[in-house]
């Protein structure tokens, strides 16, 4: 797994898990903007500088890569910053090493489809074997992303999403198919744990935005971020915003922790 690691001589390590169709460079705002924080970048597998093996288990594998690289570069703890796809490889991560997580932060979470998205992603699952990717990836950012403020991530999207060989997007769209139905392990795990969780989401995020409102229902502690006229790629699109509400909640919970250890 390829990954970058950004050393601003900091006590606090932030982990990036891009999107489908992304990599590191989907996070350029954020790299620029999170300087007081040292910063460990992945490339997911088919994605940037990554391959891909045709094997199965390929979330959990990515997390496990991932802790790989954590291991060899000696870093014990990280507050993960997740964006669409890349949230249930968060959430994943979470789950199998939840004493390494300081805070999850899910960035348009692609968690608790309602029925309706679910049978529309079936169809999607069905169709991309036939449709190619050229069609497929314009048609799939079209769904995800309307409207015309949305065009900076879109066209993004699909620019990235071009260079990824049809095998990995397929793999991962299967992947993601099959975690609709076993959200309750991370919810488990999250709440014994009482890991830190912030969803943030774009207000227009017509495919996703139900579904993340279930996740914080599910996730009572959790706490829940909207912007305002924002599609599903917030942390590009409304990247100043989304870039402040990142900072401040990790700034909270090292208030928090810091009032908490005195207490004790």
């Amino acid at each position: 797994m390829n990954y970058k690691i950004y050393d601003n001589h900091s006590e606090e390590w932030i982990l990036l898990i891009h999107g489908l169709g992304g990599s590191i460079n989907t996070w350029k705002y954020q790299i620029k903007f999170l300087k007081k924080y040292n910063i460990i970048a992945v490339d997911l597998e088919g994605h940037g500088g990554s391959t891909i093996e045709r094997h199965r288990h390929l979330l959990t594998r990515s997390a496990s890569s991932i802790n790989e690289i954590l291991e060899a570069e000696n870093i014990h703890q990280v507050h993960i910053l997740s964006m669409s796809l890349g949230t249930i490889v968060a959430l994943e991560y979470a789950y199998l090493y939840p004493e390494k997580v300081k805070s999850i932060i899910l960035a348009g979470c692609v968690m608790s489809l309602h029925l309706g998205w679910k049978t529309l992603l079936a169809f999607v699952e069905g169709f991309k074997y036939v449709i190619p990717k050229k069609y497929f990836y314009p048609m799939f950012a079209n769904l995800m992303m309307p409207r015309k403020n949305h065009k900076l991530s879109r066209e993004f999207f699909i620019k990235e999403s071009l260079k990824m060989k049809s095998v990995a997007f397929r793999m991962w769209l299967s992947e993601y198919f099959k975690t609709q139905f076993t959200f309750h392990k991370y919810v488990k795990v999250i709440t014994e744990n009482h890991l830190p969780v912030c969803l943030i989401s774009g207000q227009e995020d017509y495919f996703f935005a139900k579904g993340v409102k279930k996740t914080h229902k599910k996730l009572k502690e959790a706490r829940l971020q909207f912007i305002e006229k924002c599609g599903h790629v917030c942390s590009i699109e409304r990247y100043e915003t989304f870039n402040n509400l990142v900072v401040n909640f990790i700034n909270e919970l090292n208030i928090t922790e810091k009032v908490t250890g005195m207490s004790h």
